[in-house]
């Protein structure tokens, strides 16, 4: 599962920047970023200690002429054919193994897959009948890609952009901690995941189980379990790390 997240700025700016410049050096240009907005080569991500559903997120996807764009939406899928926001059900995260067959989430899958990138998130652990919480980080990587869905909601009124990330079941490393996990892109699934065109047996492939980079658990401050809460204090260190490989 993956409830709550946190961007770094300079780390995680330069995991998106990693991202733009791969694609520069595959395709032997730049698609085109500027078309969208002129400083996204230059772009500085702000840093967000405590992401909850709801807020805004930045989200990596391909527009429909090829090039990037970073936009923020709302973390918590509105489908387009809805009423507008609701919190009767959970659309913040979406099961792999439901994006074919979810009204909700079956056309977004096709056509409107994204990337969320990270710092770390965070996941909690009952002990003593209290939520312990522990912040999931990448090792030797500046920032995490979450495979992620996009929709366009229109009303009478407001345009309202929204997204939700892709969970999988967790690996053995990992179900100690929750028993599902972001669908974390490894640098080579990127392009695949944005891509339309990317065949069903691709994507069912990155969305398996799967440890694909070392990740470090560390138990920090029970700070961050408000939701309100968005400062540094959210990151204070209460324990040595433990790395999963």
């Amino acid at each position: 599962m993956c409830g709550r997240f946190n961007i770094i700025s300079a780390p995680l700016t330069q995991y998106v920047m990693s991202i733009l410049e791969a694609d520069i050096a595959v395709t032997g240009h730049a698609s085109n970023p500027g078309q969208n907005d002129p400083s996204l080569l230059n772009l500085t991500i702000e840093t967000r200690y405590n992401i909850a559903p709801t807020d805004q997120v930045p989200v990596l996807l391909r527009t429909e002429d090829g090039s990037w764009d970073l936009r923020d939406m709302r973390w918590w899928l509105v489908p387009y054919w809805s009423k507008g926001p609701d919190s009767k059900y959970t659309m913040f995260n979406a099961k792999s193994e439901t994006l074919t067959t979810s009204r909700a989430y079956k056309q977004p899958f096709k056509s409107r897959r994204a990337v969320v990138p990270a710092s770390g998130y965070y996941e909690w652990v009952k002990e003593a009948g209290a939520k312990k919480p522990f912040y999931v980080e990448p090792v030797g990587a500046a920032g995490l890609g979450f495979a992620a869905i996009w929709e366009t909601w229109q009303g009478e009124s407001a345009i309202i952009e929204s997204c939700s990330i892709v969970t999988t079941a967790a690996t053995e490393g990992m179900a100690t901690l929750h028993h599902r996990v972001p669908v974390m892109l490894a640098p080579g699934e990127v392009d695949a995941w944005v891509n339309p065109e990317t065949d069903a047996a691709t994507l069912a492939s990155i969305m398996a189980p799967a440890h694909k980079l070392p990740l470090s658990i560390t138990p920090v401050s029970t700070h961050v379990n408000n939701a309100r809460n968005k400062d540094e204090a959210c990151l204070e260190v209460l324990g040595e790390p433990v790395i999963v490989n």
